[in-house]
Formats: structure tokens, C-alpha cells, sequence
């Protein structure tokens, strides 16, 4: 083979190089090259005729640059620190009002956070969600109250700003804070629980079965606690 031919079939190689690089594929630009110097060791000059040539290269650059198929998994949720009671409450929840206990989880860690934080008891607050909105975070009422504890917002504008936010009381977290900061106001306005429950139900009137319906569902939830979340009370 003449110094010529082989200058020109190495300028050839080269010009192969420059394209992949220039792409920002130097693997395959290498893995080309390597291919016409095996071509040229195998068949000599005339295994690279140009049509079977780009043909062969063309199909390895495409194997080469076909993206891998990417799996896409969902992130895994942060472990929800609840209590070994509220860990029992969470699935005599889910089996007495038919709800995943994945859902009813964070519902129950905010309603944990918010009552130890606030001073009230955290099985007052899963009562309330329970008479007043089955766990239904988006329940909404013809009288405007909202979300999982039923808030008005237009009553308690010192604990939230729904003017900024008209959502904000969907956001179970915020629903359930506002819903314990209500329920601590009016347990030291009247000193009372039970009268504190009739209030928040907008009712003055003692003998109201309001206060009676939470106080069993949260009898049934500390029962609940206390033996591993088996189905007790209503």
C-alpha cells in the first residue's frame, strides 16, 4: 500500500474522530476509529468501500448513542416519628372509617406535633377529625367551614390569613394547628372540654349531642391505644 493511499484513508478515520468529538461523543468517536483500523487490518484498502462504510459506523453510532431506558421509582416518604398509641390508633382508624393508613399517618403526626405543642390532647383533635370530616381533608361545609376539623375561617382571622391563601385550610398540617388553637381558647374560656366542644360546634346549649359524639369516638380511640388497634366502641 502506497504512503499516499494510507495517508488518505488515515485522513479519513480522522475526519470520522472530528465529527463524534466535536458531538461530544469521544467513545464513540474512538470506538469508530477502532473499527475502520480493524477494517483496514482484516480486508485491507478495500473493505472500506464509503456506502458500507457509513452503513457499519452509522449503526454503531446509533447502538452507541440509544439512551438507556430510565426507571423511575417514587421517593420513599421520611419515617413519621408517632407514638406506639398513636400507631395503634392509626389502624383502628383505617379499619373503622375505611381509610389507607398510609393517608391517616401524617394526619395524625400533625395532630401529635400540634397538640403536644399547643396543650391539647393530640386523641381530642382525631376525635374532632372524625366527627367532623371523616379524615377528609377536603370537606368543605354550606356554611364555609373547611377541611379536616371544619374551620371558619372568617371567624378566627387572628390564626389564619386565608386572604393571602384561600387554600389554606386544605393544607391538613395548617387545618389541624388552627383547629387545636381554637379548641385551647375556648377549653380556657369555659373551662371546660365538654363546653369548649359545644362551642366549637357553634352551640351554647349543654345539653347538645355534639360534645357526647366526640367524647365517645375519643373513649373508643384510647381504647383503641390500649389494645392494639383492634375495632372497639362506635
Amino acid at each position: 500500500m502506497s504512503a499516499t493511499r494510507i495517508a488518505k484513508y488515515a485522513r479519513h478515520a480522522a475526519s470520522f474522530m472530528l465529527h463524534f468529538t466535536h458531538g461530544g461523543l469521544l467513545v464513540a468517536g474512538l470506538i469508530v476509529t477502532l473499527f475502520v483500523a480493524s477494517r483496514i487490518a482484516n480486508h485491507g484498502v478495500q473493505g472500506l468501500a464509503l456506502g458500507k462504510l457509513l452503513g457499519e459506523s452509522a449503526s454503531v453510532a446509533a447502538v452507541i448513542e440509544e439512551p438507556a431506558t430510565e426507571i423511575v421509582t417514587a421517593p420513599e416518604n421520611p419515617s413519621i416519628k408517632l407514638s406506639p398509641d398513636l400507631q395503634r390508633v392509626k389502624m383502628y382508624i383505617a379499619k373503622r372509617y375505611l381509610v389507607s393508613p398510609v393517608a391517616v399517618e401524617p394526619l395524625l403526626a400533625s395532630a401529635q406535633q400540634a397538640g403536644r405543642s399547643i396543650g391539647v390532647d393530640p386523641l381530642l383533635l382525631v376525635a374532632v377529625m372524625a366527627i367532623e370530616s371523616r379524615f377528609n381533608p377536603f370537606a368543605e361545609s354550606p356554611m364555609g367551614a373547611q377541611g379536616l376539623m371544619q374551620v371558619i375561617p372568617k371567624w378566627h382571622p387572628d390564626k389564619v390569613d386565608v386572604a393571602s391563601d384561600k387554600s389554606a385550610m386544605f393544607d391538613p398540617e395548617t387545618n389541624i394547628r388552627v383547629g387545636a388553637l381554637v379548641l385551647k381558647e375556648y377549653i380556657q374560656r369555659t373551662g371546660s372540654v365538654e363546653r369548649a366542644l359545644q362551642q366549637y360546634n357553634g352551640s351554647s346549649d349543654p345539653a347538645a349531642p355534639y360534645a357526647n359524639k366526640v367524647m365517645a369516638v375519643k373513649a373508643a380511640l384510647t381504647q383503641a391505644a390500649r389494645s392494639g388497634g383492634k375495632l372497639v366502641g362506635a
